[in-house]
């Protein structure tokens, strides 16, 4: 690690215990879901039942839609808990990972929580029958890779440097890899990633 860099928003996390991390993290997690999942999926809803839109309707939706929220749920959980834990800091941008995190969904797609966020709403908007809300999750994985992304890749290599660097060539952004990234002579990160 270099010291606390900072890249706009982007902010490396004080030093703080595991479990002040995962508060944080868990905070975090509540105000934004609740918001990205719960607030704005509702509010698409009740504007298309104003403008008269159909849902879809079919039998399995609600169960189909639940489980795809949860996997996305679960990734997203996991994700988070490694960047407390392993990262020592939060998905937060002002409260960012003190450590590369490499481990768990990390080593498969470079932000497992984007990724997550995207399958959580596509579920949200099969439970509700919108095309409105699927809309919203495209447009979300629009926003963060093209506003987002940038800027997050550029201070993560600024504080990370060439270790980042090597992750990013070999892991995708958006697609898992079949194979789980492994850093060469990272000792630390490979422990890490059991």
């Amino acid at each position: 690690m270099r010291g606390r860099v900072r890249v706009g928003l982007f902010r490396v996390a004080r030093p703080a215990s595991a479990a002040r991390n995962v508060t944080k993290t868990t905070l975090h997690l509540v105000i934004v879901w609740g918001f990205a999942l719960g607030l704005l999926p509702w509010l698409a809803v009740e504007a298309e039942e104003a403008m008269g839109v159909p849902r879809w309707s079919w039998p399995v939706r609600g169960a189909l839609g639940l489980a795809i929220f949860a996997v996305g749920s679960a990734s997203g959980v996991a994700s988070a808990w490694i960047m407390a834990t392993v990262g020592r800091g939060t998905p937060v941008p002002f409260d960012a990972a003190r450590e590369l995190v490499i481990a768990g969904p990390y080593r498969i797609v470079r932000n497992p929580m984007a990724v997550s966020a995207v399958v959580q709403l596509v579920g949200v908007a099969v439970i509700y029958g919108s095309a409105t809300v699927i809309l919203l999750a495209v447009g979300a994985g629009v926003l963060w890779n093209v506003a987002i992304r940038p800027r997050e890749e550029r201070f993560l290599t600024d504080q990370f440097g060439l270790p980042y660097e090597r992750s990013r060539a070999t892991v995708r952004c958006w697609v898992p890899n079949r194979t789980p990234y492994a850093p060469s002579g990272c000792d630390p990160c490979r422990l890490r990633s059991r």
